[in-house]
């Protein structure tokens, strides 16, 4: 049950991930220049509880919204043999679920750093948008499929 090409799914997955991530930065550094909230410490607050971050959050499914299927289609689009569901993507699917889950619990939340945010903040708090961000992940290569089967047939 291997990818086909593992090396391709991950070099893929960390730049989808890195763009996600750098563009909700970016979000967030536009959001504080353009609205001028209160900065964290100010408030006393974590950087993850800062007002201008807070803001940009309902935003974040639409950020992976645009970047992960294009790299689930970079990635599908000259697999051969792709013809039915329940082949190569689904493996992209469970691989990219895998990673993303330990990355985020790694990254985002055991190794401390000044975004880093506890268990509750990042499962509990950050809901319905983790929830919709890892349909987005989770679902992208499936999605990707019926369109790369109509390139194909067309």
């Amino acid at each position: 049950m291997m990818l086909q090409n593992t090396r391709k799914a991950i070099f893929y997955f960390l730049y989808a991930y890195w763009i996600v991530t750098i563009l909700g930065t970016l979000m967030t550094v536009l959001f504080a220049y353009l609205f001028d909230p209160p900065s964290p410490e100010a408030l006393g607050v974590t950087a993850s509880q800062a007002p201008a971050y807070l803001m940009t959050i309902p935003y974040h499914p639409l950020l992976n919204l645009v970047v992960w299927p294009w790299f689930a289609w970079l990635y599908l689009r000259n697999v051969p043999g792709l013809r039915t569901p329940g082949n190569e993507e689904l493996r992209l699917w469970a691989f990219w679920a895998v990673i993303t889950i330990v990355i985020d619990l790694i990254g985002w939340v055991l190794i401390p750093h000044p975004w880093a945010m506890t268990f509750k903040e990042f499962y509990v708090d950050y809901q319905p948008w983790i929830t919709m961000i890892y349909l987005i992940i989770f679902v992208t290569p499936i999605a990707i499929l019926t369109l790369v089967k109509r390139q194909q047939m067309a």
